[in-house]
């Protein structure tokens, strides 16, 4: 009673566990969605507007389009100015090195000094003319700017009516000038040039012989480069500045429409200017719900999503039970469509990459590699709705979506091998593209409406279902599930235990072998997991490495030890090689999986030879639980089957005729005992089943052990 007790407090947890593992998972879907409204319309530009004549149930905005609004960005852009911030220490810097240099070379050519200032200009002999005429000329090129060079004018694509002008910040006032009025240092050196010789012109006829003399060497003798230089700096800050803050000022409408006008007949076919009244009234319509009915609006995606997590668990409860009461296999489906939802929806909340490039079909390819086809088919459509309820275009993604996972699911085999997910993304991308193609031309009927850049972003989808290789090799190790990539590897005979089973006990490795090929056989036959059955065959009497010689199909030298034993004894011997198998595979790192086939393929059954004698000797003592296997019993079709095959498989080397008839009673009887032993009681294995695997058996063993041509000597 204490016993039962203590199962129903443990089951209860368990379940416990299990309710609140969907429970936590359908609240976060639940807060992760956007709290938006959906316009219940779908429409297309350029189909027909299939629905009733719609009415602006309210006031709005016409909104501009993403490309108007880019182009009109790109306006700003081109015509933005250019921003300058002048240096005037520059200029009276560089003016006050004119004037002393011009000082120095004219006392040293004329042997006089020019006493006089620069704002005297009434006196003076012709050198100080000079100087003034030059000072006044450079003092109006810095006045209107100089630049180093044209380059500092130039900005990409930007038309030449923009480059007109140019502001310039002079001591915190801005003003603009043109482009015309401003020097760059070599066309500033060639006008001062210029006027020199104006000023040389305009004296030539009231200077002496001297004079003109003197005149020349002066000119000769100064240095422009050395008082010119530019002193005006391109501000890309504030030019960076003026740009943003003119693309933030662009309007985001460009037009209203009223409250009761007509937006859109039935049948009419939606062209650019009224699907962008649509897309405006879709968003206005979204947001004004999504602030006057939240609470509504959580309520009625609480009760969708409570629908779609119930439904997933009565599913499983009533179709998978194996992976329900399982609550590693519960946790890693919840996970992984919670995953799918949530970042679905954070991808659209933040607007992080389009929804096309996401590769919602890791969860059918990962779901059917550690489970089965229907199980993947159910989750994908139930993912498919999920998801595609939170989008605008819920039909067509779910379209997209729903179709190519389908074909995926029906003729995908599971990933065994690397170049399979190569494969399985090339098919994905032929089926997605497809699908695509028609489904545009079904609406529009026009190929250049179909819009490529989506089919560049289903393609970079499907590169991104190569992930699947990695992420099943993560999910085994969190989740303790067993792919079949993982079980080939472990049936790899090069593997540390089985070399080691090769060369301790090569009778055992052979026996194994044998067992491995009937159960592999027999599963793909009744439907199952060969590569599970196989490599659960191949570990399954790994026990026997502790003590070899004590099993027969080692025993080489006709030398028996349990000839010196009593029966309980051997029987102890041979019963302990299930304990001692488990012991070495998790000293090994076998998989639960794996140690499962080890511990199941003697089940509850007896050592038969040594319990019959042994009864023989004892007949009136109860002795059946000291020969008896700790068992469990097979748990699923694949322990059963491995049960059938090494039952066999060592029974039939006992055989001294292999004819039709002994092979046939050997199979019936063996398979017919563990029946009648109710081994089978807890797989999921029809009569049926265990006819087919039966007549198997019976072929396989035949065509063992048919009888050769004798060759002459």
């Amino acid at each position: 009673m204490k016993r039962n007790t203590n199962k129903i407090r443990n089951f209860s947890w368990a379940g416990a566990l299990r309710v609140s593992l969907y429970v936590i998972a359908c609240i976060i879907v639940i807060y992760s969605i956007p709290k938006e409204g959906k316009f219940k319309y779908e429409y297309q530009k350029g189909s027909p507007w299939k629905h009733a004549n719609l009415i602006a149930p309210f006031d709005f905005s016409i909104y501009k389009s993403r490309q108007e609004l880019r182009e009109e960005e790109d306006e700003v852009r081109k015509n933005a100015k250019l921003y300058f911030n002048k240096n005037n220490e520059i200029q009276l810097t560089n003016l006050n090195t004119f004037t002393n240099e011009f000082n120095e070379v004219t006392e040293l050519i004329t042997g006089t000094k020019d006493t006089l200032s620069i704002s005297d200009s009434k006196h003076g002999n012709i050198y100080h003319a000079l100087k003034i005429s030059i000072y006044n000329t450079l003092n109006a090129l810095y006045t209107n700017g100089i630049i180093e060079n044209e380059q500092v004018l130039i900005r990409d694509e930007q038309p030449e009516e923009a480059q007109k002008f140019i502001c310039i910040n002079n001591e915190g006032i801005t003003s603009q000038r043109a482009i015309t009025e401003i020097f760059t240092t070599k066309s500033a050196y060639l006008y001062l040039q210029n006027e020199i010789r104006s000023f040389a012109h305009s004296y030539a006829g009231k200077m002496s012989d001297t004079e003109f003399k003197h005149f020349n060497a002066i000119t000769e003798k100064l240095s422009p480069n050395k008082w010119i230089t530019a002193n005006l700096e391109k501000d890309e800050a504030t030019t960076t500045k003026v740009i943003e803050n003119n693309i933030n000022a662009i309007s985001l409408t460009r037009g209203f429409v009223q409250k009761g006008q007509r937006i859109i007949s039935e049948g009419e076919v939606v062209n650019d200017e009224e699907f962008q009244i649509l897309e405006s009234l879709r968003r206005d319509y979204e947001q004004n719900s999504s602030m006057s009915g939240h609470y509504y609006l959580l309520l009625g995606q609480s009760i969708f999503y409570i629908m779609i997590f119930t439904l997933i668990f009565m599913f499983l409860r009533t179709f998978r039970k194996e992976i329900f009461y399982q609550t590693k296999y519960s946790a890693l489906i919840l996970f992984m469509m919670t995953f799918v939802i949530v970042g679905m929806s954070i991808t659209i909340r933040y607007s992080l990459v389009n929804t096309w490039i996401l590769p919602f079909l890791l969860l059918a390819i990962i779901i059917k590699t550690f489970f089965d086809t229907r199980t993947g088919m159910f989750l994908h459509i139930v993912t498919c709705v999920a998801v595609s309820i939170i989008l605008n275009n819920p039909f067509e993604y779910f379209i997209m979506q729903f179709i190519p996972g389908y074909f995926l699911l029906m003729y995908y085999e599971k990933i065994n091998r690397r170049s399979q997910t190569f494969l399985t993304s090339i098919i994905c991308f032929g089926i997605y593209f497809t699908v695509y193609i028609s489904y545009q031309l079904f609406h529009t009927g026009i190929i250049t409406e179909v819009n490529w850049k989506v089919l560049i972003m289903l393609g970079i989808n499907s590169i991104l279902l190569l992930l699947s290789y990695p992420l099943i090799y993560i999910f085994e190790k969190i989740f303790g599930l067993l792919s079949d990539v993982t079980l080939i590897e472990l049936a790899d005979n090069d593997r540390p235990l089985l070399r080691r089973l090769q060369e301790e006990a090569p009778g055992t490795y052979q026996h194994c072998n044998q067992v491995a090929n009937l159960a592999e056989a027999a599963i793909f036959k009744i439907g199952g997991n060969p590569h599970l059955a196989r490599t659960g065959a191949l570990y399954h009497d790994i026990g026997k490495l502790t003590s070899p010689l004590y099993f027969t199909e080692n025993q080489l030298s006709g030398v028996n030890p349990h000839d010196k034993l009593d029966y309980l004894k051997s029987a102890e011997i041979i019963i302990n090689h299930v304990i001692k198998g488990v012991t070495i595979a998790k000293e090994y790192k076998l998989p639960n999986q794996i140690i499962d086939f080890i511990k199941t393929h003697h089940g509850t059954s007896k050592a038969g030879y040594f319990y019959a004698m042994y009864k023989k000797e004892h007949p009136d003592e109860q002795c059946d639980e000291k020969f008896t296997y700790p068992g469990p019993r097979p748990l699923n079709k694949e322990h059963a089957i491995v049960m059938m095959a090494d039952s066999i498989e060592a029974a039939s080397r006992s055989l001294k005729k292999y004819d039709t008839e002994s092979i046939s009673t050997l199979v019936e009887n063996i398979i017919g005992n563990q029946v009648n032993n109710k081994q089978f009681d807890n797989t999921n294995l029809t009569f049926r089943d265990i006819d087919t695997v039966k007549e198997l058996f019976k072929e396989k063993l035949r065509n063992m052990y048919h009888t050769r041509i004798e060759y002459p000597k």
